[in-house]
């Protein structure tokens, strides 16, 4: 063979001899961050996660685990209450053993569509039955495209954690049809008094009420990941949702190069207020919510 036609050949990527998982710690953090870092948009809401919390925190409502190759970190998944998965699907069948294994809740496996289904089949095969499954949209904006015109948004304060909470769980009952202030009252208020404290939801408060809110749920130096972007019902069709995510874009936008959040293809009149800002779809994703183990 020439030289020529050696160079031209593609580099084979070399088999690994040793494939395992291993529950991780706070010792394999900077490992852990550095994977996460090779894909800043896909390991966006794992790695806010542990850069608040970091590896071991009941936060998570469930344990960290990596795939390892010949000893080298190659994959990342929660798996606990919501299992989310960063990783090649070689490492599927592992992490859904493991699943298994310590008998994780799953209530929810959200993801890249083709990755949640391909983990959802292997999960099938042990027993786990799907209650409900739900298309999302993952929604990107690198760059807003509506303009500035007021300033009306303003962090949550503790002071606000009841009208908060309200609002929160009444979108809940919208989305899901299960209010958390009678499935989960204390768990549910906790979790809302913790975002409020970690400055991480933004509101317009009109009248004594939240007209609109969205909550950070995961922030890197890349990325913040929104969740919760919620309008009062007796307040939509009066241009606060396009005004106040606009001037929430260009606030995170000051630090972070992207914004990111999931919304579902039923939403439209959401869907048509984020384009208006600057979002663009970029990837599917789906939830898929699992009936609870026997």
């Amino acid at each position: 063979m020439s030289t020529d036609l050696a160079i031209q050949m593609p580099i084979q990527r070399e088999e690994a001899r040793h494939r395992e998982v291993r529950e991780l710690s706070e010792i394999d953090r900077a490992q852990v961050l550095e994977l996460l870092s090779e894909d800043p948009l896909r390991g966006v809401i794992l790695r806010g996660m542990i850069e608040d919390h970091g590896i071991s925190h009941s936060a998570h409502r469930g344990r960290f685990f990596g795939y390892y190759e010949d000893n080298r970190l190659a994959g990342l998944a929660l798996l606990g209450h919501h299992i989310l998965i960063y990783a090649e699907d070689v490492a599927l069948p592992f992490f859904a053993q493991t699943a298994v294994e310590i008998q994780a809740k799953g209530h929810m496996i959200l993801g890249p569509q083709p990755q949640v289904e391909a983990f959802w089949q292997l999960l099938s095969q042990y027993g786990r039955e799907t209650k409900l499954v739900s298309q999302q949209l993952w929604y990107v904006c690198r760059q807003p495209q509506a303009s500035l015109q007021q300033m009306q948004l303003q962090r949550a304060n503790l002071a606000e954690l009841d009208v908060v909470a309200d609002a929160h769980a009444e979108m809940a009952c919208e989305s899901s049809g299960t209010d958390p202030r009678v499935s989960d009252p204390a768990g549910f208020r906790h979790r809302v008094a913790e975002r409020i404290e970690r400055k991480r939801v933004w509101v317009k408060i009109q009248d004594g009420k939240v007209v609109f809110k969205a909550d950070l749920v995961s922030i890197t130096a890349e990325a913040v990941y929104l969740e919760g972007v919620w309008t009062h019902p007796d307040y939509r069709g009066r241009g606060i949702a396009k005004s106040c995510m606009t001037e929430l874009v260009h606030r995170l936008r000051r630090e972070h190069q992207t914004v990111c959040l999931l919304v579902e293809p039923e939403e439209k009149a959401a869907i048509k207020v984020y384009e208006h800002v600057g979002f663009v779809h970029c990837e599917d994703y789906q939830a898929r919510f699992l009936k609870p183990l026997a």
